[in-house]
């Protein structure tokens, strides 16, 4: 199968981003109206076709707070360390 005749729905495509597997095949089985073994191929087709793309960068401070909070903190840490250097 060609990655352009691979589609899934929106509400599906969230629910795979969020890692709610499971919810996403049964909302695609009743899209498409087949059963869930069907619709599991499926979205693991569409998957093997488009792989999800881990997040870099400022993605990764953007997904959680402690993550940006962390971030904060060590570049407070680095400006005050070169105050008592400099």
């Amino acid at each position: 199968m060609k990655k352009a005749e691979v589609t899934l729905p929106k509400p599906v495509l969230q629910a795979v981003q969020e890692g709610r597997y499971t919810q996403a095949v049964e909302m695609l089985s009743v899209h498409l109206v087949v059963s869930q073994e069907e619709a599991q191929q499926q979205l693991d087709r569409y998957l093997e076709l488009n792989p999800p793309i881990p997040l870099r960068g400022a993605g990764v401070i953007a997904e959680s707070k402690l993550n940006a909070w962390i971030w904060f903190g060590l570049i407070l840490l680095m400006a005050a360390v070169y105050l008592l250097i400099a």
